[in-house]
Parts: structure tokens; sequence; C-alpha cells
């Protein structure tokens, strides 16, 4: 599994998170998610749990 694919798994397993799509051209993820459920804080806190998981240290932030 490489990190694209731990990080999107880590991202569906939060709860709130409806899917999750990786673009490789541009290297990022763009999450839909319940905003009831979910909150970019969580969905930050699992993509850098996993990031540290795969030994990689990633910084999340909202794109638009």
């Amino acid at each position: 599994m490489g990190c694209p694919d731990a990080v999107r798994a880590a991202l569906l397993q939060v709860k709130g998170v409806l899917e999750v799509t990786y673009h490789q051209d541009q290297d990022y993820f763009q999450v839909l998610f319940e905003s009831v459920l979910a909150n970019p804080e969580a969905i930050f806190a699992a993509v850098y749990h996993a990031g540290r998981q795969m030994g990689r240290e990633y910084l999340p932030e909202v794109i638009s």
C-alpha cells in the first residue's frame, strides 16, 4: 500500500467522510464530507497520522 492509498484509507475511517479522491497529477486529495459529522480538524488529524505511520510528515491544508 502506497502513501496515497494509506491516507485515503485513513480518511475513509473518519465518521462523516463520504468520498475521497486522490488527484495524482497535482498531488492532492479531494474530500467530500458531511459537515455535521466531520470537520476539517478531524480530517487533518487523519492525514497527519496516516503520514506518520508511513514514515512521512504531511501538513494538510485547505485549497480552493
